[in-house]
């Protein structure tokens, strides 16, 4: 266990608000009480929404949740939880991008190469982030890795 805890770095931030972008996508600055969240839930190559607070309850905790809820405004955002992975060094980078317009309208989550990389994959990085998106847009994550 010490050599892969080794080899993994994992993402998650502290507590905090970070300012919306353009997209009406916000990255949550949080980290469940749970040590090993990060690790049982990290590098899935997917994304999760967590419309209600009940689905954060049972997603992160009851503790955590209330922590978590208090970052979002449930009648306008949902939360989503992206866990992802890449390797390096150099890491990947996770983004987001909006895609449609109106009710077509939503958010690709991907992990972005590093430009110009040639060699990588000496260790793995597990990401385990959260979002508050608009509650009106389909949420999506692209497993590979792009270019």
């Amino acid at each position: 266990m010490k050599f892969l805890a080794g080899i993994l770095c994992v993402s998650l931030a502290l507590v905090a608000v970070v300012a919306q972008d353009e997209t009406g996508v916000r990255p949550l600055r949080f980290m469940p009480k749970d040590p090993t969240f990060a690790f049982n839930v990290g590098g899935m190559s997917k994304a999760t929404t967590l419309a209600s607070a009940a689905a954060a309850e049972k997603f992160v905790g009851k503790e955590s949740a209330k922590t978590l809820l208090s970052l979002v405004d449930l009648d306008k955002e949902m939360i989503v939880f992206v866990s992802w992975t890449t390797s390096g060094p150099p890491d990947g980078t996770l983004q987001h991008e909006v895609v449609g317009k109106g009710e077509k309208r939503r958010v690709n989550f991907y992990v972005q190469a590093p430009p110009g990389a040639k060699i990588r994959g000496e260790r793995a990085r597990l990401g385990a982030d959260f979002f508050a998106v608009p509650k009106n847009v389909a949420v999506f994550f692209e497993a590979k890795e792009r270019p």
